[in-house]
């Protein structure tokens, strides 16, 4: 099946889960590499098949032509879905071998930061070594969207609200299906093999080739027509009333809506859902949680059947034909550390602060039940423990109906020298939550130069 359908990219047109679950902190990385310190040469070996041949499959890894030095290296079966293959670590050379690899059709992938690079190999004997020389890595790929779009045949109807995961033969990435759409991060440039695999249907696995380039942003969503800051006639539109919308939802994803005046990376103009369980198990501090001291999020998020970004899990539809996030927060009784539970939406790029001293208010719909503060981060500071600093912390009560929640920006941010350097905003939680939230905007005047104002 060949993907005709006309896609959008950035700058070009292309042709182309009741078992309760904690939280991830955030989407797993992509590729899901597992890495291997097997001696100084950072060799991996002994795969799937447990074969003792002889052979060794080598490569030299550059990134902006420099030795890519721990980039993460897997190999996979070219027609595998499961991700399973051999791992490995480029040394401080570049360098990298995996050994002992049965006969076989694979792909290689290396990555590092935000690039990679996938590489077919071929091993016709065991007693031979597969050079594959110097190879470059490359900006990565992002591809998401409606997946019915990515369908050609007359079943795309069926998929507009579908559940299930996407996945790429080869490789190990996968993505979630969620409300019919999914975002697929930090793919490698080239021929792409992209599986859908609906669950709760009886429609097959449907394949769909794509080839993409370095860099590419490609999505089946329309282009958003935000305005460039020059362009006045469609900046009246938007700020109608001296107002900006930064999320109403309906796109699914978790970026925000100016989300394009970023250099969209895995983190950047993006939301995500995090709690103080989460932080807790990932750093190890007091080891496994015991569960009556755990912080449970509804809809529950399996990271084990899911590689995509968590958020998109809480994204549902409303009751207006529309979509809205809507979660439940289930704190327990009593607990030997800190509780808290959070979203929050980066501004702009990760690691920078903007200016939101034009901003005089913000707004959302939130209903529900419980209590909130709204805080602020900016990551290009830091407070005593070497965190973020954060700042802010304005109390909110959740309404019972649906109401336009409107504070005032210097209530939140009382120092006028905080308000031009925020990187992040967050609604914050310390009990049992149930919010519908919907419609986050900013009030103010030349709303849009927030983001040419980067710090």
């Amino acid at each position: 099946m060949i993907f005709k359908k006309k896609l959008y990219i950035k700058g070009m047109d292309v042709k182309q889960n009741k078992n309760r679950r904690i939280l991830a902190l955030v989407a797993p990385i992509a590729i899901g590499v597992t890495l291997c310190a097997c001696g100084s040469e950072n060799v991996a070996g002994g795969g799937p098949s447990g074969t003792e041949a002889g052979n060794a499959i080598t490569a030299q890894i550059f990134i902006a032509d420099a030795p890519a030095a721990n980039a993460r290296v897997k190999l996979v079966e070219q027609t595998s879905l499961d991700g399973q293959g051999y791992i490995a670590t480029a040394n401080e050379n570049g360098v990298v071998m995996i050994k002992d690899v049965p006969i076989g059709n694979y792909t290689m992938e290396a990555i590092l930061n935000k690039s990679s690079i996938q590489l077919p190999v071929s091993v016709q004997n065991l007693d031979d070594t597969v050079e594959l020389g110097k190879q470059t890595l490359q900006k990565s790929v992002y591809i998401g969207g409606s997946v019915s779009d990515f369908i050609t045949d007359s079943t795309s109807e069926n998929f507009k609200n579908a559940t299930g995961v996407v996945k790429f033969r080869g490789l190990d990435h996968s993505a979630i299906i969620s409300n019919g759409k999914f975002e697929a991060i930090g793919l490698p440039a080239g021929k792409l093999s992209m599986v859908i695999l609906p669950s709760g249907t009886k429609h097959d696995t449907l394949n769909v080739p794509i080839k993409v380039s370095a860099g590419d942003s490609l999505t089946t969503l329309k282009p958003k027509t935000q305005p460039t800051p020059q362009d006045t006639a469609k900046k009246d539109t938007v700020q109608k009333n001296n107002s900006i919308m930064i999320d109403d939802f309906e796109d699914g994803d978790n970026y925000h809506l100016f989300v394009d005046y970023t250099n969209k990376g895995f983190f950047d103009a993006g939301w995500s859902l995090t709690t103080a369980t989460t932080m807790v198990q990932m750093y190890h501090l007091f080891g496994k949680i015991p569960e009556n001291e755990q912080i449970y999020v509804y809809p529950e998020y399996k990271p084990e059947e899911f590689s995509g970004h968590p958020f998109l899990v809480v994204i549902q539809d409303s009751e207006n034909d529309g979509k809205e996030v809507h979660l439940t927060f289930d704190f327990p009784d009593t607990a030997s550390y800190q509780l808290w539970a959070l979203f929050t939406f980066n501004i702009g790029n990760v690691g920078n602060s903007y200016d939101l001293s034009s901003v005089d208010s913000i707004a959302f719909d939130a209903w529900g039940s419980g209590e909130g503060e709204i805080q602020l981060t900016d990551e290009t500071r830091k407070d005593f423990t070497g965190a973020s600093y954060t700042f802010g912390k304005y109390p909110f009560t959740i309404p019972s109906k649906k109401t336009k929640l409107k504070f005032a920006w210097a209530d939140i941010v009382t120092n006028e020298e905080d308000r031009k350097k925020v990187s992040s905003v967050s609604f914050v939680f310390h009990g049992d939550t149930e919010l519908h939230f919907d419609n986050l905007e900013f009030i103010g005047k030349n709303l849009q130069n927030i983001w040419t104002s980067k710090q």
